[in-house]
């Protein structure tokens, strides 16, 4: 009887379903200061379901009551808000899900004087999403935060030419745009995976094809962000871990970063 009551408990636990987390994409946004990063992030997370019930509704009543438009980058301004109550950050994770993975939105600051802050995110990043407006264009910290992507290592980078309502969609503009900054990423060492035309106010090409952009036959956001493929560490090299922070709690020391290869 104990044998046969072993034998089910050893049947049983071959059995149990093991519990898998899929690990996340960790994607950083970035580019100049004002070109919609964070209009561009607030719509991934509203087009996802990924923001907490009710909260777009408490902004548009915040936005009502002061007299203001709502804009989508509210919603990541509130969320920052929220998370630097519990705890001191430089950079923020904001996650969200497709049909196909979970995501950590790294946002990184657009301001040169935050560029620290930048470096800090991006260096814990997967991949890259670049915005450009497309009424300015390429400018100072475009290059200058694609050139720090290069020193990085990351080679998964995504460009997104925001604003487009703002050019009334024009074709002629993006492609610009897309060929004086792909030949500058060329130059560089890296090849952008794809230039995606928006407006991510208005919600084109981010997680619907544009009816106003026919003329954009390729990916839109979500879609191209789901064809990139998490950082795979080389594990078979000596140990590299990148240092991101020293905490302290408790008395202890706590020190936070990045193995790039090793274990």
């Amino acid at each position: 009887m104990i044998g046969e009551a072993n034998a089910q408990r050893s049947t049983s636990n071959t059995q149990r379903p093991t519990s898998h987390v899929e690990p996340s994409l960790r994607v950083v946004f970035v580019g100049h200061v004002d070109h919609g990063k964070s209009t561009l992030i607030g719509r991934i997370l509203y087009d996802t379901g990924s923001l907490p019930e009710g909260k777009i509704e408490q902004i548009k009543k915040a936005c009502a009551a002061e007299g203001m438009e709502f804009e989508f980058a509210f919603l990541l301004d509130a969320l920052l808000e929220e998370q630097k109550q519990n705890v001191t950050i430089d950079t923020t994770e904001i996650p969200f899900r497709t049909a196909r993975r979970r995501y950590a939105i790294i946002d990184a600051p657009g301001h040169k004087e935050f560029l620290k802050n930048m470096i800090t995110g991006a260096s814990r990043a997967d991949a890259a999403i670049l915005v450009i407006g497309a009424d300015e264009g390429v400018r100072e910290q475009s290059r200058r935060h694609a050139y720090l992507l290069g020193m990085l290592g990351i080679r998964q980078v995504i460009v997104v030419v925001n604003k487009m309502d703002l050019i009334n969609y024009s074709e002629k503009r993006f492609r610009e745009i897309e060929q004086e900054y792909r030949k500058f990423l060329q130059e560089l060492g890296l090849d952008a995976r794809t230039f995606i035309p928006a407006s991510a106010k208005e919600g084109e090409n981010v997680a619907r094809a544009s009816m106003k952009m026919k003329w954009y036959c390729a990916a839109g956001v979500l879609e191209a962000l789901d064809l990139l493929e998490p950082h795979k560490p080389d594990v078979d090299l000596p140990l590299r871990f990148c240092v991101q922070d020293v905490y302290r709690f408790d008395g202890r020391r706590i020190i936070a970063g990045r193995i790039e290869t090793g274990t």
